[in-house]
């Protein structure tokens, strides 16, 4: 509800007030897919985003995506609360249900005092934990997310967002995110209501950034014996080289809730050398081991390989070869992925009032 009013406020704010060089833009990705574990998929995703009056920026991402399972039989058991077919392929970014999402939906404001940086961000958007943003895990060249980022793993999924206030504060080498809320999931694996809170602090020196990320929350299971508070926390690094190189990770330790432990991470890299044309080398490992008592005790590994081809226009294909091995559930545990998406943005200017 929160972020719906948010956003029919600005809405009526950018009807009634006269603009000044405002620009919105919309974005509309189109997406279908095929695995080797016997899973098709189609989804679409459409965004805007802009500046409203008085440097109010916003920011509104709907999906929808769906998922069609061959015969081939699920191995392991599949978590409860989690996605019930039994594999997490294509879920990097956002949910698979049959149904339209709204995802993130904010308004935004940005001061910048004596060379420092204070930003407000009010509505729904993603929990800043770790390496987090829609654009670090969408159409990257990774179809699927890190096991630490996925529904029901016991860990931090990419699809939990906040109802709240997002807080940002710092100078160009060194800033502190600090959000406070109520989740409003968008993926299996929903949080109980109540009050959220998490912080990250973020630096960078030469070719480093780190981050070092703390977050609580209700827990996501339902059961009755579940108790207690789900805290996590991770640490995140990325490095860059003028070469074409990008490598990136995240560590967390934590706890979905009482009794239980999650420690994992991931570490993958990015190679695009000119003499490469369009394509973008990607590689990842990774690994996710859940500790509670047996036999409901879970580990998995897995190293993905694969590219980010992009074709000149609008067209983005990825394939991936993985290898799993552990007891998290999974279908095959050899595949090859693949994905097509047709990207489409339009960009508009506005100098005088919309309601005209």
């Amino acid at each position: 509800m929160l972020a719906r009013t948010l956003v029919c406020l600005l809405m009526f704010a950018m009807r009634c007030v006269p603009a000044h060089a405002q620009a919105v833009s919309t974005e509309i990705d189109l997406t279908a897919g095929y695995s080797g574990e016997e899973v098709r998929t189609t989804a679409a995703q459409v965004r805007f985003f802009g500046e409203a009056p008085g440097r109010l920026s916003f920011f509104l991402d709907t999906a929808w995506g769906d998922r069609w399972v061959g015969d081939a039989p699920v191995i392991g058991d599949v978590p409860s609360e989690s996605d019930p077919i039994g594999t997490d392929v294509f879920g990097a970014a956002y949910p698979y249900g049959g149904r339209v999402k709204l995802m993130e939906a904010y308004a935004e404001r940005t001061f910048r005092p004596h060379g420092a940086l204070l930003g407000v961000r009010a509505g729904r958007f993603r929990t800043p934990f770790g390496i987090y943003s829609r654009s670090d895990y969408a159409y990257t060249g990774f179809i699927r997310p890190p096991l630490v980022r996925y529904d029901g793993y016991w860990a931090f999924s990419n699809n939990w967002l906040e109802n709240g206030v997002l807080l940002t504060a710092g100078v160009p080498q060194l800033f502190v995110e600090a959000s406070i809320g109520r989740p409003h999931d968008a993926g299996f694996a929903k949080r109980k209501t109540g009050t959220d809170g998490s912080i990250r602090v973020q630096g960078y020196r030469g070719q480093f950034i780190i981050g070092v990320s703390h977050a609580r929350s209700n827990p996501y299971m339902r059961r009755r014996t579940v108790t207690g508070r789900q805290i996590f926390t991770g640490i995140d690094v990325r490095w860059a080289h003028s070469a074409g190189i990008q490598a990136r990770g995240e560590l967390l330790k934590g706890r979905s809730w009482d009794g239980v432990s999650t420690v994992g991470g991931y570490v993958d890299g990015y190679v695009h050398r000119p003499g490469m044309g369009p394509f973008t080398a990607v590689i990842r490992a990774e690994f996710l081991d859940y500790d509670t008592a047996p036999p409901r005790a879970r580990f998995g590994q897995r190293l993905t390989l694969g590219s980010r081809v992009r074709w000149p226009g609008p067209v983005t294909l990825q394939v991936n070869y993985l290898r799993q091995h552990g007891d998290l559930p999974y279908i095959k545990k050899h595949s090859v992925d693949f994905s097509a998406t047709y990207s489409l943005r339009f960009d508009h200017q506005f100098t005088r009032s919309l309601a005209h």
